[in-house]
Parts: C-alpha cells; sequence; structure tokens
C-alpha cells in the first residue's frame, strides 16, 4: 500500500479520534452545567424586572465575553428603554430622531458623554463597570434610560411571576446576587450571598425589604452624608434671615430661593427623600420652602418669630426624612 495514503488514513484517524474525545469533553461540561433558579420578592410583591446575577468567587474567573448592543433615540426616548450586557460590552447609540440629541451618564464608574448626537450618528460607549448606569439627554432633558452591566454571562430578567432562572451555569463558587432599581445597596448587600454551582440544580430565594416606593428609582441617587447636607442649608437660611434684618428682603428672599435650588435641589437631598420616602414627601419640603419664602416678605417682630419657626420646621422635617433613609 502506498505509503503516504497510509498516513493519511493515520492522520484522519487521529484527527477522529480528537473530535470524538473533544465532543466527548464538551458533552461532559455540558453534563457538569446545573440550572439556579428560583423566586424574587420585594415586600409583599412578586420582584418582576429584578436582575438577578452570578458572580464568580473562584482563584481564576473565567473571561467574561463581552456583548454588543444598540439603543435608539427615537419620538425623543430611548428604545429600549432597558438594556442588559455584560462588563466590556459595546452599546451602540443611533439617533433616528430628526432633532439633535446627546446621550450621557452621570453614574460613578461609567460616566461618559457622546456630546451632540445628529440624526442618522452611529455612535458606541464600552461599559467597564458592573451595575445600573442610567442615559440622560441634555437636550430634552425628561428623557430616561438604564443599561444594567452584569458581573458575568449568568443573569436573568425576573418574570411577573416573580420566578428566574439560570440555566447552564458551570460548577464552581458564585455570589448570587438580585438588582432591583427599587432596591437601596443595602438591601441588595442583605441579598447577597454565596453559592456553590455542582451538577445539580440549586434554587436559591430571595425576599428582600424594598423599603423604598414601588415607583423609585435609586440608581442616581448618591451615597452622601446628608447631614452635612442639612447643616450646609441651615447656615444659608441663618444668613438670609441677618440679610431679613438688616432691611435686604430681596436679598434675603434670593437666599431662601438659591438655598431650596441649589442646596436642597442641586445637591441630590430632594432627589433622595423623593425616590426614598415618595415625591409627596419631597413635595411637602418644597411647600415649607414657599412658606419660609413668604414670611421673608414680611416687617415687624412677629414676622421674626414667624421665619425663624418655619425655618426650623423645614429643617426639623428634613432631618427626620434623612434618618429614615438611612
Amino acid at each position: 500500500m502506498n505509503v503516504d495514503v497510509v498516513r493519511g488514513r493515520i492522520r484522519r484517524g487521529a484527527i477522529a479520534g480528537l473530535v470524538f474525545w473533544f465532543a466527548v469533553i464538551c458533552l461532559s461540561a455540558g453534563a457538569q452545567a446545573a440550572a439556579v433558579r428560583g423566586t424574587v420578592r420585594i415586600g409583599s410583591d412578586p420582584g418582576e424586572g429584578s436582575v438577578v446575577y452570578l458572580k464568580e468567587t473562584g482563584p481564576k474567573p473565567a473571561p467574561v465575553p463581552p456583548k454588543q448592543a444598540t439603543i435608539r433615540q427615537e419620538n425623543l426616548e430611548f428604545k429600549p428603554f432597558f438594556t442588559l450586557v455584560t462588563v466590556g460590552s459595546t452599546v451602540f447609540f443611533e439617533n433616528q430622531d430628526t432633532e439633535m440629541h446627546n446621550v450621557h451618564s452621570m453614574t460613578p464608574g461609567n460616566r461618559f458623554d457622546i456630546g451632540a448626537h445628529n440624526q442618522g450618528d452611529i455612535k458606541s460607549v464600552i461599559f467597564e463597570k458592573p451595575g445600573a448606569v442610567m442615559l440622560r439627554c441634555k437636550i430634552h432633558t425628561r428623557m430616561r434610560g438604564m443599561v444594567f452591566v452584569a458581573p458575568s454571562p449568568y443573569y436573568a430578567v425576573v418574570g411577573k411571576d416573580g420566578e428566574y432562572d439560570l440555566p447552564k451555569v458551570p460548577p464552581g463558587r458564585y455570589q448570587i446576587e438580585a438588582w432591583h432599581p427599587r432596591l437601596a445597596a443595602d438591601e441588595i448587600k442583605a441579598g447577597s450571598r454565596p453559592i456553590t454551582v455542582g451538577s445539580e440544580a440549586v434554587s436559591v430565594d430571595f425576599s428582600l425589604t424594598g423599603k423604598a416606593p414601588k415607583e423609585a428609582n435609586l440608581t442616581e441617587v448618591p451615597d452622601k452624608d446628608w447631614m452635612e447636607v442639612l447643616n450646609e442649608m441651615g447656615a444659608a437660611l441663618d444668613q438670609a434671615i441677618v440679610k431679613w434684618k438688616e432691611g435686604k428682603k430681596t436679598g434675603a428672599l434670593t437666599k431662601v430661593m438659591t438655598t431650596h435650588s441649589r442646596v436642597y435641589g442641586e445637591s441630590g437631598l430632594r432627589n433622595a427623600v423623593s425616590q426614598k420616602l415618595g415625591k409627596r414627601q419631597a413635595e411637602a419640603h418644597d411647600a415649607q420652602f414657599n412658606a419660609l419664602a413668604k414670611q421673608i416678605q414680611k416687617d415687624g417682630p412677629p414676622a421674626e418669630a414667624a421665619i425663624r419657626f418655619e425655618k426650623e420646621k423645614l429643617l426639623s422635617g428634613l432631618k427626620e426624612d434623612i434618618q429614615k433613609m438611612k
């Protein structure tokens, strides 16, 4: 027999053998993979819309495969509103409106600003840090969108029934967590736990506190010492009273208004109250600022007593809310 023919048959046999054993290994690996499933409840409600994900905790976590996704600006909306990707993924932004847009985020770790975004433009952003990222448009401030960056390829969105299913998780040690925009960081941490995945399905149920109102989105509520902000407000309102006593009512009124807009508003305190305790509570403090402003426009000793009363009522109410938010 021709030597070359024999060699060819040997090569083909060797290759066939390698293919066979590769298939066996792949099938064995697939057989070892197991499901992680369970339920999520936030308070008394099913945790619909939550994201359940795994973090690898072994000595050598496997590389996370990046993804690609597209978000359109269409009819002055981000479509889809919610996009789920893995760490290192690229998201393309397409402007399909006739109007100019902007896309940016102030979320720590994933801050970006693509600048002016004209019709037909496509720009991309790579998301490097896990977690929720809020999307905004500087030109159309009511536009809202969200990207959630998962730390691993093992994640699932919870359905209406509160159930989730991660179908093929390789054996190993993981940390499992559930995220929802209504949950504060400490609530997510309290629900987090280690799990070990083997060859059989693992069941993990979450029962999370969910103190914030159902409509809350805590993603952009900064982690700040709100008592420092309250002290700044108190000092600014004391300055307003000094101006009022000097007969500078316009200056005093301006100081009250800027304290409302800049210290209470721009610091993030108003948004924190609104998201964690409800819009009505934030609006109640707005009304208290208005009551103080009305007193500032009056004259005489009775007015000073009323001004100080309204100021203390405002600050004590905010102090109580700050303590509730801890």
